[in-house]
């Protein structure tokens, strides 16, 4: 298999406080001037956003970093950029990288749509002469119309991550880094984004989608890395991934136990109904505790009436 990606035994840790945290980043490179290493155990105020992650992507592979807010998912990728070093193990990336990990990245607010095309695809390796060629492309892919001539500041956040993404996608990119970018673009827009990541998969390109979407997941990325306070808690298949992280997420008494009761709410005037119950069967019928990405469910509403005469008829009915 071609490797594009490897991590091995990758460890970052932050400090919560700043002026601790500039001291420390003093003493950090000072001590890299002298050939020396970072301590190896956690300063007061440190904690570690990554803590011993490994793995490893071939060309053409899809995988997807899942995990709840905090897990250290954005710092990994941000290694894989080269934006953080990390602090322990190592981190290999071969070829052409375009990272997507921050809204409108690289993007000058003051510059127009069509400028900021030019300074961000030479950023990525582009030559003027292949940015001409490729400037209409992008621009339809991303459709902002009239826009295009218009400072980036005036951009919403949706039309900033739909040219961001248009200039990624169109650098004949080896590896392509995507953090939540595709969250705030409509449906339509992100159908095509899906689509052509489809596209790059079958030309050999990889890449690495963060996302808190399980079904983006799951279409998308043949594996998937769950992430909880900088560990690798699993690796593997991506719905068994998605499934375990959200019995993890969702796991526990609550709305997802079959034929959970709860708080009955106020019975409505109009039609004298109470909600009494909540939970989930499958296809065949039979009651589930977790209902699974991908499979179908029903989702059961328990009421309880209190059937009265109707003040327009005069017999127990309801009028909705």
């Amino acid at each position: 298999m071609d490797e594009l990606i490897r991590v091995e035994g990758v460890s970052k840790r932050f400090c919560r406080h700043l002026r601790r945290s500039l001291w420390y980043g003093v003493c950090d490179m000072g001590a890299r001037v002298w050939g020396q290493h970072s301590p190896a155990d956690l300063r007061p105020g440190e904690f570690w956003a990554l803590d011993d992650v490994s793995f490893a992507v071939n060309r053409g592979e899809a995988i997807g970093l899942i995990g709840p807010n905090g897990s250290g998912k954005t710092t990994l990728l941000r290694m894989l950029s080269g934006l953080v070093l990390p602090d322990r193990g190592t981190v290999t990336v071969r070829g052409k990288v375009a990272p997507l990990v921050a809204l409108g990245a690289g993007f000058s607010p003051v510059l127009t749509g069509r400028e900021n095309i030019y300074a961000n695809m030479a950023i990525l390796g582009l030559s003027r002469r292949q940015i001409r060629q490729r400037f209409e492309a992008v621009v339809d892919f991303a459709g902002i119309g009239d826009a295009l001539e218009a400072p980036v500041q005036s951009y919403s956040s949706g039309m900033a991550a739909r040219l961001g993404f248009a200039c990624a996608v169109h650098t004949d990119p080896d590896v392509l880094l995507i953090d939540e970018v595709l969250a705030v673009g409509d449906a339509k827009f992100r159908s095509k984004c899906f689509r052509k990541l489809y596209e790059l998969r079958q030309q050999g390109v990889a890449f690495v989608l963060v996302s808190h979407s399980s079904t983006a997941i799951t279409n998308v990325c043949d594996r998937a890395l769950y992430l909880l306070w900088g560990r690798l808690m699993l690796a593997g298949a991506a719905t068994t991934v998605v499934n375990a992280y959200e019995e993890d997420l969702f796991g526990g008494e609550g709305l997802l136990t079959p034929g959970v009761a709860i708080a009955p709410l106020a019975a409505d005037s109009a039609t004298g109904m109470k909600l009494v119950g909540v939970w989930f069967r499958d296809a065949a019928g039979r009651p589930l505790a977790h209902p699974e990405t991908g499979q179908p469910v029903r989702l059961c509403v328990g009421v309880q009436s209190e059937i009265r005469p109707c003040d327009r008829c005069g017999v127990a009915c309801f009028h909705w």
